[in-house]
């Protein structure tokens, strides 16, 4: 979720909250303010009604008091003044009705009468009815517009950062530019935006060092090794040898072409995980399986090992041609090397995946560190274990999934794309 979308609902919710709270407090004031309107219009009533029993030594009757509800009865003893809520008939409406009443007691002409002024309080309740939902309408009214005004404030408030933000997602370590950042004017951005060219040339300046110490490493190990080897293959073939002599040079020549191929492995790594082979091909996989078994056949039927091609789709993947070699040929030359004699090779190419399985005794390596560097069974000979990290470099290069699974007494590595 977008923080723009993220804060906007943030806000909405927070907002839908308060009103919430506002509206009950509104709505309590108001019944409250009502109420007391309610009961002092009665004592006001209560007032006039007394007044007019003393000017003019009258019973009154509702008529006398327009707009009033007044009924007058006489009293058969004293009672204390009372005011209460109840309902009434009303012959208009032809319902029961709520009112407020007060009861008081006034004598006349020396007779003790009850009288009873009535209020309805169903205009009170259309009232704030009323109120009450104006002030839904205009507060969700208010929501949407404040929403939507928020939403695009906040968008142009944030315009800088998503402006960084496509910069820093087009920002390649190998095109050896620096990020352009526009100015802003925001001093949160600005800071921000300061920081991250300083990182960024930083990271440039560290990447193009280290890029340039790895080759230079690599050659220059590699020239003194070449020269060694060079050198052993002539004193192996010295005929004044003793035999301990040449079995050492043996170990010295194998040795030094272990270091060498390690060395090769090491840079290739290096140069896989600093991006140094930008240029992508159309890999018809289908066409590059075919070529990677028939290069191996010798190897196959060295250890006398069947294979099924199960080629049911011809997809295509965009990648390095160099590096789809180096791929597959690190798994097929795995699989064959760990493949039990006279066992069985199976090749499937799927629209969305290629699985490779082959026989063989379980592997001690953990299948979570399969393809961690320098990991490696006894029967991995003189495999250097760097064969799958490659493999597992590669395919986060391209964003493919692989996985390994043993199961059935066989081994079954799956490359999804």
């Amino acid at each position: 979720m977008k923080l723009l979308t993220k804060t906007s609902i943030y806000y909405l919710i927070f907002s839908l909250i308060l009103f919430l709270i506002g509206g009950i407090f509104f709505y309590m004031q108001l019944r409250t303010i009502l109420d007391e309107e309610f009961t002092e219009d009665l004592y006001k009533k209560k007032e006039h009604v007394e007044k007019y029993v003393n000017d003019s030594a009258k019973i009154p009757v509702s008529s006398d008091f327009i707009g009033d509800k007044i009924t007058v009865v006489k009293a058969d003893q004293k009672s204390t003044e009372q005011l209460k809520d109840t309902v009434i008939f009303d012959p208009v409406e032809k319902e029961y009705l709520q009112y407020r009443q007060l009861i008081f007691q006034l004598l006349i002409d020396n007779d003790l009468y009850s009288i009873t002024v009535s209020k309805p309080l169903f205009e009170s309740e259309d009232l704030i009815d009323g109120i009450i939902t104006w002030f839904v309408i205009t507060s969700i009214i208010m929501l949407v517009l404040l929403f939507f005004l928020t939403r695009l404030l906040s968008k142009k408030m944030w315009t800088p950062f998503y402006n960084t933000l496509d910069h820093l997602q087009g920002f390649d370590l190998s095109n050896n530019k620096s990020v352009d950042l526009s100015p802003v004017s925001t001093l949160e951005f600005k800071m921000m935006n300061d920081e991250i060219m300083k990182m960024t040339d930083k990271v440039q300046r560290d990447y193009q060092s280290l890029k340039e110490f790895t080759e230079n490493a690599s050659h220059e190990i590699q020239t003194p090794l070449s020269i060694i080897r060079s050198k052993i293959e002539v004193m192996i073939q010295a005929e004044n040898l003793m035999p301990d002599q040449l079995s050492s040079l043996k170990d010295i020549y194998e040795s030094t072409h272990r270091l060498s191929k390690l060395n090769q492995s090491l840079l290739l790594l290096a140069k896989i995980e600093n991006r140094q082979f930008p240029e992508t091909h159309i890999i018809d996989l289908k066409e590059l399986l075919e070529i990677k078994l028939n290069q191996y056949d010798e190897m196959i039927g060295y250890k006398n090992i069947s294979v099924e091609r199960n080629f049911n789709n011809s997809p295509a993947l965009k990648m390095n041609s160099y590096l789809a070699d180096i791929l597959f040929s690190n798994i097929l030359i795995n699989a064959i090397k760990h493949s039990s004699s006279s066992g069985k090779l199976i090749v499937e190419l799927n629209n969305n995946s290629v699985i490779i399985t082959n026989s063989g005794t379980s592997t001690e390596i953990p299948s979570e560190k399969l393809f961690q560097r320098f990991q490696k069974g006894d029967l991995s000979g003189d495999s250097h274990g760097l064969g799958l990290s490659i493999v597992k470099q590669i395919c986060m290069t391209y964003g493919l999934k692989i996985e390994y699974l043993y199961k059935d007494g066989n081994h079954i590595v799956s490359v999804n794309f």
